[in-house]
């Protein structure tokens, strides 16, 4: 090494320095040059060639039709003249229509071209109009042959005048579409030569970066190396934030988000990367959990970070996700120090969703436990304080024989009715618990419609409402009798209940496929709408109306029975016409 050499070298690394950013803006301009240019100029000459297809084109159709439309006009009108046919009049007006529909079209399509085109197509509008209408009145008139023949001489003049205008605005839109067409070849030109001019400076790029690659070279293993010691001192601080089951979040002093750690990522459903750099208020936190925007002034979060104070959130507060969907959380924020001076917050935050629902979950029990015990102490009351009553009137009262009897017997049927309402909760407590037990056996349907028909015989006699068997299957179905019986009492009971005189019920079974019957119960009663057939089968519920100190059990047991089996519940209703339900069993 000379003298010389050392005196020089350190002047060449500046030098190199500052050649290389020029260098990569070569390389970055012949690429996005490669890449832009030719969209661009290819976009260009679609438009020009879509102009042409769409507009230009049809304008000058449309153009030449219109002359082809008052050649119709102007011989309908010479063949009335000639023959004083008034019946062309409906021929002649028909062109009109024609020609109008012409303007229209021509109007729409010149908008956007020259001024002259529009200037030429409203002037030839508006003289055609007035040719056509002072022409009108000629179908009108008498006219005999020698005012015929002059009348015939001023329509051709006007009628050449107005083909001369048509004409111009034909070679106008000519004059457009020629236009477009040399447009379009020009640009194709220059897309050529464009093209040729990227290939050149595209290889001018290969020069240079193979003029620097030496120096990238150097460079990037400089950068690996500082690169793995940031990986190793960033993975010491991830294994720190990921042994943390909270969302962790970097704020910046301005309230943009700096970091996001893994379990954050899961949380809120951005990577680190998508949210670095977003505003933290804008992107998690500007709305409450009632819907309303939270106002940036007077966030919590963003006076703290302002304030360099901690904070924490409120009761029921939440954040949002990417997806526009929110989760309850409990946070918490403190300042972030380098030393003495403020660099920002950290953002700690845990999901709460799990624990929100097992409180929602712990309140619908606390409150269907409320409504089992109100409905239940209602519905037995009545029939206890029947008993009572009855018992009373027996001790304190000296009664005949056929009035203890009386009484005895209102104790047994409130006493039944009662044993009935607990036999029903019992059901309905061991369907829930998945306890609910069937033993089924092949039957024929006929004996469980006869022997629930023979049961509610007298009570819809009582209602005045007919109680029939319809048709029959002669299959065996696979069933426990007494549970089916049971299930369709139920539906028998409340069909009577919702029947009005006069209507009639009808029991039946029918074999749908080759494994499912059908056993089925259609009354002619007040119908189901649809926000009923919601809660049909909820426990407890009881429709609108139903005032008969029912506990609302019955479908939910008829439910349970019909799945006990392997089947299900269909209904159909019609307000106002009737209902029918199915309780579809499988054939043995």
């Amino acid at each position: 090494m000379t003298a010389s050499d050392t005196v020089t070298r350190p002047d060449l690394q500046p030098r190199i320095r500052t050649r290389a950013p020029w260098a990569l803006a070569l390389v970055a301009l012949a690429l996005v040059a490669l890449a832009a240019v030719p969209i661009y100029v290819g976009e260009r000459v679609a438009s020009l060639q879509d102009q042409i297809t769409e507009t230009l084109q049809p304008a000058l159709e449309s153009a030449a039709r219109l002359s082809l439309s008052q050649s119709r006009q102007m011989a309908r009108l010479q063949s009335f003249l000639l023959t004083g046919n008034r019946t062309i009049r409906l021929r002649y007006n028909a062109a009109i229509a024609e020609e109008d529909n012409l303007y229209n079209d021509l109007g729409n399509l010149v908008r956007f071209m020259d001024f002259e085109v529009r200037e030429r197509l409203a002037q030839l509008s508006a003289e055609s109009t007035r040719w056509r209408f002072e022409h009108l009145s000629v179908f009108d008139e008498v006219l005999g042959p020698d005012v015929g023949t002059a009348l015939r001489a001023q329509i051709q003049e006007e009628y050449d005048e107005l083909q001369r205008a048509t004409r111009e605005l034909e070679r106008a839109i000519k004059s457009e579409v020629d236009q477009g067409r040399r447009d379009t070849q020009w640009w194709r030109t220059v897309q050529t030569r464009i093209t040729i001019g990227l290939a050149i400076l595209a290889l001018g790029s290969l020069l240079v970066i193979a003029r620097v690659s030496w120096r990238v070279k150097r460079l990037v293993t400089e950068a690996e190396n500082r690169r793995i010691d940031a990986v190793r001192s960033r993975r010491e601080i991830d294994a720190l934030l990921e042994a943390t089951g909270d969302g962790v979040l970097g704020i910046d002093l301005e309230g943009r988000a700096l970091s996001l750690n893994r379990v954050g990522t899961s949380l809120l459903g951005y990577t680190e990367e998508e949210i670095r750099g977003r505003d933290v208020h804008d992107t998690v936190h500007h709305t409450t959990s009632t819907g309303e925007p939270r106002a940036r002034k007077g966030s919590a979060i963003i006076e703290s970070i302002k304030m360099g104070g901690r904070s924490d959130s409120e009761e029921r507060d939440i954040l949002w996700r990417r997806d526009r969907t929110s989760f309850p959380v409990r946070w918490s924020l403190h300042p972030l120090l380098d030393g003495t001076d403020l660099r920002g917050s950290v953002l700690t935050f845990t999901d709460m969703t799990e624990v929100r629902e097992r409180e929602d979950a712990l309140r619908r029990t606390v409150e269907q436990r409320d409504e089992v015990v109100s409905i239940v102490s209602h519905d037995l009351r009545n029939p206890l304080g029947v008993v009572a009553a009855a018992a009373d009137i027996l001790i304190d009262l000296p009664l005949d024989r056929e009035e203890r009897e009386k009484q005895a017997k209102i104790i047994a049927r409130s006493a039944s009715r009662m044993s009935r309402l607990i036999e029903d909760l019992l059901d309905v407590a061991r369907i829930e618990a998945g306890a609910f037990v069937v033993r089924p056996a092949a039957e024929e349907p006929r004996s469980v419609l006869k022997e629930v028909r023979d049961m509610f015989e007298g009570q819809a006699d009582q209602a005045q409402v007919a109680l029939t068997i319809g048709p029959v299957c002669d299959v065996l179905v696979l069933m426990d009798h007494d549970r089916v019986v049971q299930a369709l009492a139920n539906l028998v009971d409340n069909a009577v209940r919702f029947t009005p005189k006069g209507g009639s019920i009808a029991l039946s079974a029918e074999a749908l496929d080759e494994e499912t019957v059908f056993l089925s119960v259609c009354d002619t009663g007040v119908g189901l709408t649809q926000d009923v057939l919601e809660h049909l089968f909820n426990r407890f519920w009881q429709a609108e109306g139903d005032s008969r100190g029912r506990a609302g059990l019955g479908l939910t047991i008829v439910r349970g029975v019909a799945e006990a089996h392997g089947g299900e519940v269909r209904v159909e209703s019609d307000p106002g016409v009737g209902s029918t339900f199915h309780l579809a069993l499988p054939r043995a």
